[in-house]
């Protein structure tokens, strides 16, 4: 009996240690994840797309572009309005050019983004799928009503 509960004694003592070894691996690697000067020697170009999609999104939220846009058409004269015209046409297309390439820029951060988050969380991928393909059944039934809406008034 003495001997039995020696060897159980000794196991667990083994368990303990190994469930510390274990805890100390999980706990570096949780500080080798959060670490965002670790993230960036390893992966520049992610870090560095995701602070300028950031940055273009915060960017695109404060709304300062439509508001110098409403100034400008309300101080035009009539006198050079020929010349402002083909201007604000070049400005235009400049500005579409921006949100196209922003919107880029935007989509290229978030897939990279998700493709990070997916290979250091275990399960994310699924989930993101399965929270995708929800999305998209919930909004189905909205989108063909508004269909079926604007069809029956015309």
């Amino acid at each position: 009996m003495g001997e039995k509960s020696n060897q159980i004694e000794h196991e667990i003592q083994a368990e303990r240690g190994q469930l510390g070894r274990n805890l100390n691996e999980l706990q570096s690697k949780v500080e080798e994840v959060t670490d965002w000067r670790a993230q960036f020697q390893k992966r520049p170009m992610l870090l560095i797309g995701i602070a300028a999609g950031g940055g273009l999104l915060l960017a695109s939220l404060t709304g300062r572009r439509s508001q110098s846009k409403r100034h400008y058409s309300a101080n035009r004269s009539d006198g050079d309005s020929e010349h402002r015209r083909g201007t604000e046409l070049q400005k235009n297309k400049a500005l579409e050019t921006f949100d196209t390439i922003k919107g880029a820029m935007i989509a290229v951060a978030a897939n990279t983004f998700q493709d990070f988050l997916g290979q250091i969380i275990p399960g994310f991928r699924e989930q993101f799928q399965k929270t995708a393909q929800e999305k998209r059944a919930a909004a189905a039934p909205a989108t063909s009503s508004a269909a079926t809406l604007a069809s029956s008034t015309h």
